[in-house]
């Protein structure tokens, strides 16, 4: 699983210029953060220490995490796992009423999770949008029910087919027209999940990033995502402990680079 953030230029001849500072704050903001959970996902830590590097970071930059975002362990045909990550600890008022509560959890060796970060100069509470209607789901495949319409039964067959680990939208069914029908169902009883469009205030710049990391004997590694593009910069800095943690990342990066181009000469030789 992976996600990246990008600005579509103007021409195709260069890179996108005037980005707002905004943007570039929030990019790296997220970006950081990204790279930051992913390091804090190891054997015997929690989920809760990683919210708060999260928080950590994003507070440095001046920026949001959004609070509907999580990241999710996965496993064969469950792209969200129980185990989950909270990008923000819940307010007081959330806790006493039950919503947005993650229940504690210690990662595992030879896990497997997403690492998910969406930032936002907002307030990170983006809402559901009236006027942009759902199509995109996932099957959830540890919900059971015995589907009472043909046009429901056919969907779910179908989905089971063709997607059983993966989103779909619905324009990918030969018959749109009764996939249609047949969704509501199967959503009322769990047996699909969907992935509604939210909306930030207007004025907002929102950045998003992921990857995904495994977390074997020899330590967590990332195996998924792209570098930050080179045109988002910001005039802010982040904490210390996070200065600290993101050059011990960038060495052993460079460790493994100049590692694999020693490997990759010596065999060009043979």
């Amino acid at each position: 699983m992976a996600a990246h953030t990008l600005i579509v230029p103007i021409s195709p001849d260069g890179p996108p210029t005037d980005i707002p500072e905004e943007m570039g704050n929030v990019a790296v903001a997220a970006y950081n953060a990204m790279l930051i959970a992913a390091a804090s996902i190891k054997a015997g830590a929690k989920n809760k220490d990683v919210t708060k590097a999260v928080q950590r970071v994003a507070l440095a930059y001046g920026v949001n995490p959004i609070a509907s975002v999580r990241m999710h362990q996965m496993k064969r045909y469950v792209i969200d796992g129980v185990k989950e990550v909270a990008l923000k600890e819940p307010t007081p008022d959330a806790i006493e009423s039950g919503e947005d509560k993650i229940e504690e959890c210690t990662f595992e060796q030879a896990e497997v999770y997403a690492v998910d970060v969406a930032l936002s100069t907002g307030e990170g509470k983006p809402r559901q949008s009236s006027s942009n209607r759902t199509t995109v789901y996932r099957r959830n495949v540890e919900a059971k029910y015995q589907l009472r319409q043909k046009a429901s039964r056919a969907l779910l067959g179908e989905v089971d087919r063709k997607y059983p680990a993966l989103p779909f939208t619905l324009a990918h069914f030969e018959d749109e027209r009764a996939a249609k029908l047949g969704v509501t169902e199967c959503l009322a009883h769990g047996l699909l999940a969907h992935y509604p469009v939210l909306n930030e205030r207007t004025d907002a710049k929102i950045a998003h990033f992921k990857c995904t990391v495994l977390l074997l004997p020899s330590g967590t590694t990332r195996v998924t995502g792209l570098e930050l593009p080179r045109y988002f910069v910001t005039t802010k800095e982040a904490d210390e402990e996070t200065k600290v943690l993101l050059a011990e990342l960038e060495e052993i990066a460079a460790k493994k680079a100049k590692k694999k181009a020693a490997k990759k000469k010596k065999n060009t030789k043979k």
